[in-house]
């Protein structure tokens, strides 16, 4: 399956969802201007993945925003129901791994209401 890997901008984070190397990380700031237009892919990238025989391996799935807005929170949370159709239907072993600095009690807070309201558990990592 190809890569999907987004730049990061001033806006947006640094995103690589690259099944093939076992590495997916959404990292930076995500407010973009258009959110529609900006998840289509990553949606996109998701629903595909369906399409691909799974590995039996667990993959990180890491997130660590420093910020984002309530747009995008929208979009965040339809990936998190997305990789738990994905482990729970197609048989793959993908983990959320929730990163925050360890000062920032609200990326993490935030990181704790996201589980609780997808019903998928996080692996939670201070840096």
């Amino acid at each position: 399956m190809n890569a999907l890997k987004i730049e990061k901008t001033t806006y947006t984070p640094d995103v690589i969802l690259d099944i093939d190397n076992k590495e997916l990380s959404f990292r930076g700031e995500c407010r973009p201007e258009n959110v529609s237009t900006y998840f289509t892919p990553i949606v996109d990238w998701f629903e595909n993945l369906k399409s691909i025989p799974p590995t039996s391996e667990k993959i990180p799935v890491a997130f660590n925003l420093d910020y984002f807005n309530s747009s995008s929170a929208k979009y965040i949370m339809d990936i998190f129901f997305l990789i738990s159709d994905i482990n729970k239907d197609f048989g793959y072993n993908l983990e959320i791994v929730w990163e925050y600095d360890e000062d920032d009690e609200d990326v993490y807070e935030a990181g704790v209401e996201f589980q609780d309201l997808s019903g998928v558990m996080f692996t939670f990592k201070s840096l």
